[in-house]
């Protein structure tokens, strides 16, 4: 008789943390490279306001991608709830820096990128590796 081994995407909370974890690193490597961008490429500085969106686009895509693809359920949920945790800690990060917390619309702007990319990954080929 097989048994059953239950992996890391078996429990909400932990897979959400990683998920969410990895949704960050994405955030700072965009980041990263957008600042590179901009600092060698961009003169006109109205146009960095529009810029700075990317990053937090792809942080919360990513994040609610990833929970998606693994979990294989509730993909706009579990977006959204990415994209709310996401704006927790950038919210976090606001405050211990610069005193002030993020601005709402960013709330806006990462829960539906997070829903977006938690459809997508719960949409998309289901990975090889995973055991239901």
């Amino acid at each position: 008789m097989r048994r059953h081994r239950r992996n890391l995407w078996s429990f909400s909370r932990l897979s959400m943390t990683v998920s969410t974890v990895l949704g960050v690193v994405f955030l700072f490597i965009t980041v990263l490279a957008v600042s590179g961008f901009a600092f060698f490429f961009v003169s006109d500085f109205r146009l960095l306001k529009i810029i700075s969106l990317l990053p937090l686009f792809t942080g919360a895509f990513s994040a609610g991608f990833i929970f998606g693809k693994y979990r294989r359920r509730k993909g706009m949920l579990s977006g959204i709830i990415c994209g709310l945790l996401l704006y927790i800690i950038i919210s976090a990060v606001g405050i211990a820096l610069s005193g002030s917390p993020a601005h709402i619309s960013k709330l806006f702007l990462l829960t539906v990128s997070g829903a977006i990319g938690g459809i997508t990954g719960v949409n998309s080929k289901r990975p090889k590796n995973l055991r239901d």
